[in-house]
């Protein structure tokens, strides 16, 4: 059993996702848990509110930022629109892994993926806060606007999740792995769908998701299997 270590749970809230012969994942596609494990609506504080100063110079940071970041950096941030395994290790060393060699470790990220939604979409509905573009129409979106509420950040939430199992499965990456977990959350202010805050909000509920996975049991048997898999590729013991 794998335990998250006090410093890959404070690293994550201080920056504030088969063939026959192969084991089959614990009923893969499903998340291991729900709000009834873990219920964000009362963890989280909730977002600043509309029209107060903090909201406002959130307005103004994404504003600031989609005319300041360069082209590469617009393109990076649309690309990471994107969820999933290999979305999330683009611009890392896993990257020149072929996950066909990763079933194991793909089918757990998407679990990890189906958790995050399940955890975040009721705190979504329940905060119920606007997107940028929704409240100052000069913010364009780079990226597809989801119609859910922009609090907490999901890509955020899962990818900081994503980043603290990889780490623990392979802990000699795991500075490269918190750091993108940053820069994909980043991307979301970008590509102008989030504020700042909803980053923030993000991270603590990632780490609050990787914390409540390391007592799931089903979580544990498939995060075994898949972490030999990914270390064979990498050629680690």
């Amino acid at each position: 059993m794998f335990g998250l270590s006090r410093r890959a749970l404070m690293g994550a809230l201080v920056l504030g996702t088969l063939g026959l012969a192969q084991p089959a994942l614990a009923d893969d596609g499903h998340p291991y848990f729900g709000p009834e494990a873990l219920d964000l609506t009362v963890l989280l504080v909730p977002p600043p509110a509309k029209d107060s100063d903090v909201a406002k110079a959130e307005l103004a940071e994404v504003k600031a930022l989609q005319a300041s970041v360069s082209d590469a950096r617009k393109q990076q941030a649309v690309a990471d629109a994107e969820e999933g395994f290999q979305p999330f290790v683009a611009t890392t060393s896993l990257a020149a892994i072929d996950s066909a060699r990763l079933p194991l470790t793909v089918a757990l990220v998407q679990r990890v993926l189906d958790t995050e939604d399940a955890v975040t979409g009721p705190a979504k509905k329940f905060f119920d806060r606007p997107r940028p573009p929704l409240v100052d129409e000069t913010i364009k979106p780079l990226a597809k606007m989801s119609k859910s509420g922009a609090y907490p950040s999901g890509h955020t939430t899962n990818g900081t999740a994503i980043a603290i199992v990889l780490s623990e499965m392979v802990p000699e990456k795991r500075a490269e792995l918190m750091q993108r977990a940053a820069d994909y959350a980043e991307s979301r202010l970008i590509v102008g769908v989030h504020y700042r805050s909803d980053l923030g909000a993000g991270f603590a509920s990632g780490a609050l998701v990787a914390k409540e996975l390391e007592e799931n049991a089903a979580f544990q048997k498939d995060l075994e299997a898949a972490k030999a898999e990914l270390r064979a590729a990498l050629g680690l013991s």
